[in-house]
């Protein structure tokens, strides 16, 4: 199909790779359980390589734009893309083939399995989840301190109180005031050796290690705690580990299901394909902080305020604190002015990461706000000119808030950006930036000027309801599962080990987007999300936008945002009725 609008042609839009700014990118590599030691990690056609030490763990310097290689005998080479905002990887490489169901032959019954480990988690306080997998301390040699879940004032301010509190020996920072508390550190009294002689004690929180002490945990967060305070984590973890170790399991990365029942969400109803009420887990307060518990506890509107004044004092240096206290004002008081003045804060503290400024974007979609989505979308725009996510983003912005125009040219520009070959045909977002484009002109002909041409060469005769899905971290892995009226589903798995491919077109065409296509929308469709994360400590941000009766004149949208960070559990996000009623649990 053709839509024949007269055309002004545009200036050749140079791409251009920030290459001359080197990333030094750390991270620890594992299958899973055990880190690996002798990963091979290379520069993708250079010579530059280096290999992880005995803890799995590796520092390497890369360019945005150059993929780093990981590779180990016997087991799936992974390859990811280096990006503006790449700087930690905590990476997990597959077996090469597919391992035989394991057989355990012990004359020690004490000595359980990692699976049979797995499986007791939750009912035996003793086991702790470990970057080595799960340690039972009682087997150990050395004495190891277990601060469970009940063992924990809720009341406690932050994890320095705690670690005071719960911890003899520990010497800790009295006043914070003025510090960078980024960058604290604490040790274990021993002896009379002096503090700057001292090795400052090693944090494993949820398998990423840390000489830093963890102050963006949230108390409430926390499920288990090990303390090894002499030199007994030598052996595992190495000299890193010299001045002893603390082992944080968070109850969002350590869900599971209760004893007994071996089989993971989804995974247990795949040979029959259809779904059940009790595959999915209804939302918890699991991954809800406590600053947000803390202003949602207070009863009227100016209390929120004052409160918010205070929290941001101990969590201003968090850009998560920032955006789930802007989306507790925006839907929960409707307070512009508060709003906006976190926003402020948002733009001004985290000008140049575009991972940040999506989100905010995201939220300010959600609301309708796209006046002031679209000026954040030119400022991602700035920063990713290479990305094709970019037009989409600045396209849709500008459709949202009026500019039809804007919004045609932009999508032009970037189709004779691929005829030129500055940009690759994707397989999958090649389709989606056609199909929005196609619609636009659709839906919004009659608006464009007749002196403008624009060319569609894909004719998109699509009408139902559409869905699409977008994120803010590229390195998220996740499954979606789509559920008919009928109660079949499927699953869509965005990860490296089951969509390597896919993930491959991601990096190197720079999208974050995947649609799907509801052709006969009868009955109650929803969907579930399982987050498995994105290499790092950091939530995800997932923008849903549903459009119903798409195509046909009476077209309408509706955007929501998720913050992920609960792992490894079945969640529900929303359901579709066949009236197009759009709910959230």
């Amino acid at each position: 199909m053709k839509h024949l609008f007269p055309a002004l042609l545009f200036l050749l839009f140079s791409q251009v790779y920030s290459q001359e700014t080197l990333r030094t990118i750390r991270g620890l590599v594992s299958d899973g359980q055990e880190p690996i030691k002798d990963v091979n990690i290379s520069i993708k056609d250079t010579d530059r390589l280096t290999t992880t030490d005995a803890s799995g763990k590796y520092e390497i310097s890369a360019h945005e734009g150059e993929t780093l290689v990981y590779s180990y005998v016997g087991k799936k080479t992974l390859e990811i893309l280096v990006e503006d905002v790449t700087t930690f990887l905590n990476v997990t490489l597959k077996d090469e083939v597919q391992e035989l169901d394991e057989v355990v032959v012990t004359k020690k019954k004490y000595r359980r399995t990692q699976n049979e480990l797995r499986l007791d988690y939750n009912t035996d306080k003793n086991l702790i989840k470990t970057v080595h997998g799960i340690m039972d301390t009682k087997l150990l040699p050395h004495r190891v301190q277990i601060i469970d879940v009940k063992d924990i004032n809720p009341s406690t301010v932050d994890i320095l109180t705690l670690l005071r509190a719960q911890v003899p020996n520990i010497l800790t920072p009295t006043n914070t005031v003025g510090l960078n508390l980024n960058n604290l550190q604490v040790f274990f009294r021993r002896g009379n050796t002096s503090i700057n002689t001292r090795t400052p004690v090693l944090f494993e929180v949820d398998g990423v290690l840390l000489y830093q002490v963890p102050m963006f945990l949230d108390i409430q967060n926390i499920e288990r705690m090990a303390v090894i305070q002499g030199l007994g984590a030598l052996n595992k973890y190495g000299s890193q580990a010299a001045g002893g170790l603390i082992i944080i399991n968070t109850k969002t990365a350590n869900f599971s299901r209760e004893s007994g029942k071996s089989e993971p969400y989804d995974q247990a109803k795949l040979r029959d394909n259809f779904f059940k009420e009790d595959d999915v887990v209804s939302g918890s307060p699991l991954a809800v902080p406590k600053y947000l518990r803390t202003l949602r506890s207070t009863v009227n509107l100016r209390d929120p305020k004052e409160s918010y004044a205070q929290l941001e004092k101990v969590n201003g240096r968090s850009p998560y604190f920032y955006l789930d206290t802007r989306s507790y004002f925006q839907k929960e008081h409707k307070d512009k002015a508060m709003v906006e003045m976190i926003t402020n804060s948002i733009e001004t503290q985290y000008p140049d990461n575009p991972v940040i400024l999506k989100a905010l974007a995201y939220q300010m979609d959600e609301a309708g706000d796209y006046g002031s989505s679209v000026e954040l979308y030119k400022k991602i725009f700035v920063l990713r000119p290479h990305y094709q996510q970019s037009y989409h983003d600045l396209a849709n912005a500008y459709r949202n808030s009026g500019k039809i125009e804007r919004a045609a040219l932009l999508y032009a520009r970037h189709q004779f950006l691929m005829r030129e070959g500055f940009f690759s045909k994707s397989d999958t977002f090649s389709n989606i930036l056609n199909r929005d484009f196609n619609n636009l002109l659709g839906q919004e002909g009659e608006v464009l000027s007749q002196e403008k041409m624009f060319f569609v060469s894909d004719e998109d005769d699509f009408n139902g309801t559409r869905l699409v899905f977008e994120w803010n971290d590229s390195e998220a892995e996740f499954e979606l599962q789509f559920v008919n009226g009928d109660k079949q589903y499927y699953t869509f798995k965005h990860t490296a080990s089951d969509n390597g491919e896919l993930i491959k077109d991601e990096k190197q065409n720079g999208f974050s987007c995947q649609e799907h296509l509801i052709y006969d929308p009868k009955g109650t469709w929803q969907v579930n999300v399982n987050y498995l994360g994105n290499k790092s400590l950091t939530p995800t941000y997932l923008k849903a936008t549903v459009y119903q009766d798409y195509g046909k004149p009476s077209q309408r949208q509706e955007s929501r945002v998720f913050k992920l960070m609960a792992k490894n559990r079945n969640q529900e996000l929303f359901k579709i009725k066949a009236d197009g009623t759009f709910s959230i649990r």
